[in-house]
């Protein structure tokens, strides 16, 4: 796969990630998410993402529940994030 497709496919799981419903409840904790680790396989889609909110630290990761078949349009919080997941940033108090 070619630079401009991986990044085209990148993009476009991105944007996905950040419609989905888990994203935007860290939003409405508060949480500033940037700097995004991705993680990604032999298969070149992401199946991993990690977002650090830039107020508080933490660090969420977020997985790619499509990634198995070769699609990225569906994401959810990481089981390794589900405790932080109703946190309320500390900036926000």
């Amino acid at each position: 796969m070619d630079a401009g497709v991986w990044e085209e496919e990148f993009a476009e799981a991105r944007e996905r990630l950040l419609e989905s419903r888990d994203f935007c409840a860290l939003l409405g904790h508060g949480h500033d998410l940037k700097n995004a680790v991705v993680l990604t396989s032999v298969s070149e889609v992401p199946f991993e993402v990690g977002l650090k909110c830039s107020h508080c630290g933490l660090v969420f990761w977020f997985e790619n529940v499509q990634w198995s078949i070769g699609g990225a349009a569906e994401w959810q919080m990481s089981s390794v994030s589900i405790r932080e997941a109703n946190l309320i940033c500390s900036a926000w108090h």
